[in-house]
């Protein structure tokens, strides 16, 4: 049987990626993966800084925020490298770039002017802070991002502060990006016009955060990594053949009366106690103690 091609759902639209690192070129690469044509451009001699993470010049960094796409090299700091990068913006779908704000305007190459070159241009712009207020202009990097937004509380002990062991912010402000460029790609389907979105590390990590940050704001409780934890009654234990194994309970009382009868205390279910989800909840670590003998 002869095999057919499936364009994806972006077939036709061309991106131009300004970015580096993590959260731009990731953005840049979710949307080839549904399609685009995606045009990367790089700094002459470097590269992106994450072609040098490995022994090859395409490693395993680099390649898994920047598979499928094409690589341009251009100097943006001469008037020939300029001109190249407005003449592809030209004909551009799609731009996506994660300088710090002001940059691409020392460059010619802002939102202002490409859109006015480029009335159809999405110019999707990726910042560690925002553009405006007190912190617009510092650098932003993954685990700030996890810092400030809030994350690391709910993902380690405040006592004893781990970082994560995955870029979770940066990858997270990647796919806010991708999806605000899909909703201005369906707003330019209507309109004939294109449009500036924006995303930051600082913001799209708070709106990871969802129901702790509302919990928050409600009862002014700081949320910590075991707020959820205790709140949707999940349980982490090692099995005695030493791997380890989870049980989430979430809201049915007949999960946690299930539970209760497998790890042989049936009259828990009955116990003043754990009566409640509030009173699990407050007596979380006496069950975790009684479930994990």
């Amino acid at each position: 049987m002869r095999e057919t091609a499936v364009a994806g759902a972006l077939a036709g639209i061309t991106i131009l990626e300004l970015a580096s690192y993590v959260s731009g070129p990731y953005a840049g690469m979710l949307l080839g993966d549904l399609g685009a044509e995606v045009i990367k451009i790089e700094a002459p001699k470097t590269g992106d800084p994450f072609r040098g993470w490995g022994a090859a010049e395409y490693s395993a960094t680099f390649g898994s925020v920047n598979r499928n796409k094409m690589s341009v090299i251009l100097d943006l700091k001469t008037d020939q490298g300029r001109e190249a990068a407005l003449a592809l913006a030209e004909d551009a779908d799609v731009l996506i770039e994660n300088y710090r704000p002001g940059t691409m305007e020392r460059l010619g190459l802002g939102w202002e002017v490409l859109s006015a070159a480029n009335p159809r241009l999405i110019y999707c712009s990726i910042t560690g802070f925002g553009r405006t207020g007190p912190y617009a202009q510092r650098p932003g990097y993954d685990t700030v991002g996890q810092a400030m937004g809030g994350l690391l509380s709910v993902l380690t002990d405040l006592e004893n502060p781990q970082p994560m062991g995955v870029s979770l912010s940066d990858h997270l402000t990647g796919i806010m990006a991708a999806y605000g460029v899909l909703g201005a790609l369906m707003a330019r389907h209507a309109t004939g016009k294109g449009q500036r979105v924006e995303t930051s590390l600082l913001s799209a990590t708070l709106a990871f955060l969802g129901e702790n940050a509302a919990r928050y704001f409600e009862e002014g409780e700081v949320p910590r990594r075991k707020t959820r934890t205790e709140t949707a009654q999940v349980y982490a234990f090692v099995a005695g053949d030493g791997k380890p194994f989870v049980v989430h309970l979430s809201s049915p009382p007949k999960f946690w009366e299930g539970l209760c009868r497998t790890a042989g205390h049936p009259e828990w279910i009955v116990d003043a106690r754990f009566k409640t989800k509030a009173d699990r909840r407050k007596a979380y670590d006496t069950l975790h103690a009684g479930f994990q003998e």
